[in-house]
């Protein structure tokens, strides 16, 4: 839009339809193995969504934070395991005192 245009308030054109605005950073960083920018688009968004497909296949927690995921593995051995560190850590202050 020219300068005037915005001065006495005209509005913007719209854009096309299936039109998108990329930050330059991410577009250079798309393109810099000097593809063309739709196709590097294309693979990446192709590359997300075959990967959230196979995580939803798998059962992946994807939308929960790590800090709140449980492993699954374990059993009741988290007392066991806050033990040793507790251990290995009082070892440890021990060696740096001596």
């Amino acid at each position: 839009m020219s300068f005037l245009g915005r001065l006495f308030g005209g509005k913007a054109p719209e854009p096309a339809p299936n039109s998108v605005i990329i930050d330059a950073t991410l577009a250079a960083s798309l393109t810099a193995d000097g593809g063309a920018l739709d196709l590097a688009v294309d693979a990446a968004l192709r590359a997300y969504l075959d990967a959230q497909a196979k995580a939803a296949q798998a059962g992946d927690l994807g939308g929960i934070p790590f800090w709140l995921r449980r492993d699954s593995e374990r059993t009741g051995e988290i007392e066991d395991e806050l033990r040793d560190r507790i251990i290995q850590r009082r070892a440890s202050e021990e060696e740096r005192k001596q």
